[in-house]
């Protein structure tokens, strides 16, 4: 039997672990489980509460009966760096032992303080001063402060649990969604968490830009449900669901009760709320995606961005695809990743679950067996 691996998502919302056997087409998802977080302990991407993300990994593990303590994480946190650079060529080996001295000066921090990481997009030879030429490696450079790193890797580590390694969550999705596309073929990748967007663009699985927007997500949109009607949390987030955006409601009896309309999807006051809270995040994530192709004019027309892919716990409100395919002028669709993995029914997963596996199985793809 292969060995199998464990990708480990940590949301602001919950953690979540799926375990996989590597196969030769696809792999097979073996176990699956979710704990849900405290509001708080972890904001926008980083750890604010280490020891209750301790407990809830220990609950994970012992919930979903994995084999494995070796995991590898997936996270997003805008304070992460990740920019285009064009640095001089140098063999493979001699260019990431270098690299550190070669980007100092576009870091925020200090290069001590940071974990560094690239992909390498392409070669180029470019003009030099002297009316020659200079070969340079383009790269997507990305740089993490050590501390926000280090703050899962202890709370894991605590758990009893072993990070093989550390991953941009936008990357894993790539990794997840690239056989899916064609070779010249441009997307975007939305990941829409409670308190953090995630956006990136790859053509045929090589990165192209990536922005991660915090303060944003799903739980805004609860928030303002629960801010204009004085509902508890989890009548704001249930009432979100049920009805959804124009045409996608379906209450159940315990929601037509509390939002007192109707339950056949129409005039109900509450999805006024959601409705502008949602417009809002879909404005956000278009103008992330104009910047993209204002600032790559062939990104523009046919040959640009084909579609945009959602993915994440935000994307499960109903009619939100329609409603940013609208705003953003490409198809949108929502990330299918039993394409990319085979899901037995004994395991029960569809729907949220379904969504919530793409960042494990992106986490785990390419890894080593």
């Amino acid at each position: 039997m292969p060995r199998t691996l464990v990708g480990l998502d940590i949301g602001s919302s919950g953690v979540r672990a799926a375990e996989f056997a590597p196969g030769r087409r696809r792999s097979t998802l073996r176990r699956y489980a979710e704990v849900a977080l405290a509001p708080g302990v972890v904001r926008t991407g980083g750890v604010v509460d280490g020891d209750a993300l301790t407990e809830a990994l220990r609950t994970l593990w012992s919930r979903g009966k994995f084999r494995t303590k070796n995991v590898t994480l997936g996270i997003a946190n805008a304070g992460v760096l990740v920019r285009q650079l064009d640095l001089d060529w140098m063999p493979p080996a001699d260019f990431r032992k270098a690299l550190r001295y070669q980007v100092q000066d576009v870091l925020p921090i200090s290069v001590d303080e940071a974990n560094l990481d690239y992909h390498q997009l392409e070669e180029l030879e470019l003009p030099a001063e002297n009316g020659t030429t200079r070969r340079v490696s383009r790269i997507l450079l990305v740089a993490a402060s050590r501390d926000m790193v280090d703050g899962f890797v202890d709370a894991a580590h605590r758990a009893g649990l072993q990070a093989r390694g550390v991953d941009l969550l936008p990357f894993a999705l790539v990794r997840a969604r690239a056989p899916m596309t064609r070779a010249a073929e441009t997307e975007a990748i939305v990941d829409i968490g409670a308190d953090v967007v995630s956006l990136v663009v790859h053509a045929g699985g090589t990165p192209r830009y990536v922005r991660m927007i915090p303060g944003i997500g799903g739980d805004t949109i609860t928030a303002a449900v629960q801010e204009r009607y004085d509902w508890s949390w989890e009548d704001a987030e249930r009432t979100k669901r049920y009805v959804g955006l124009p045409g996608h409601a379906h209450l159940d009896p315990l929601q037509q009760s509390v939002v007192g309309q109707r339950s056949d999807g129409l005039d109900h006051a509450a999805q006024q709320v959601v409705v502008a809270a949602a417009n809002a995040l879909a404005d956000e994530i278009a103008t992330t995606l104009d910047f993209y192709r204002d600032s790559n004019p062939d990104a523009a027309g046919q040959d640009g961005v084909a579609r945009l892919v959602l993915t994440g716990s935000g994307a499960l409100l109903g009619g939100f695809d329609e409603l940013l395919a609208a705003r953003v002028g490409v198809p949108v669709e929502t990330f299918d990743v039993t394409s990319r993995v085979k899901v037995p029914g004994r395991i029960g997963l569809t729907g949220d679950g379904l969504v919530a596996l793409a960042v494990p199985a992106g986490l785990c793809v390419g890894a080593a067996k």
